[in-house]
């Protein structure tokens, strides 16, 4: 199925004449609240493509991205801030051949451990001996976007591209008096 659009350009020229025409007041403020709009869009889809690449519940990737809007700039920012999250975090259950953890899989030879400190983690012993023990950590939210870029940034244009045009006339729409 394809679809197809078409524009003459006398309709885009007027349309640019008509916004030119509105007092700068609606304009800001229909620009203001398409931004606020967009940034939201904006932040869940990346957090669910987030979600998707990194095989981590959209809930937790949600707690670890903000975003919002610097008006004297004009920029809107989509923050991922995250470490390596911890196989204990994502629901690990000790096993008699090693520990599951829900949605990644099994660790062989891994156990569950308590610190003299009350943490507790997914470790497994580096070696033949007894000590040292590693912890084992699952995906890094942030990581992913920085390593992939181009599977983000293709959500963000895709936005761009079908919503931002609409949603500001919407909002000139809804500002302007009846």
């Amino acid at each position: 199925m394809t679809a197809e659009f078409r524009f003459e350009a006398s309709e885009i020229l007027n349309l640019s004449r008509a916004i030119k025409a509105l007092p700068e007041a609606i304009k800001t403020k229909a620009m203001a609240s398409a931004m606020r709009r967009m940034r939201e869009m904006a932040r869940s889809r990346i957090v669910k493509r987030n979600a998707e690449h990194t095989r981590l519940p959209p809930g937790v990737v949600r707690k670890l991205t903000t975003s919002r809007f610097n008006a004297g700039g004009n920029t809107q920012e989509v923050i991922v801030k995250s470490g390596w999250i911890p196989l204990q975090k994502l629901g690990a259950t000790q096993t008699s051949r090693g520990v599951r953890v829900r949605g990644r899989g099994s660790y062989a030879h891994a156990f569950l451990s308590e610190m003299d400190s009350g943490h507790r983690a997914v470790a497994m012993r580096v070696g033949d001996k007894r000590l040292p023990i590693r912890e084992l950590f699952g995906p890094n939210p942030a990581h992913a976007i920085t390593n992939n870029p181009e599977v983000y940034l293709d959500v963000l244009a895709e936005i761009i591209e079908q919503n931002l045009a609409p949603r500001v006339l919407h909002e000139i729409e809804r500002l302007l008096p009846r």
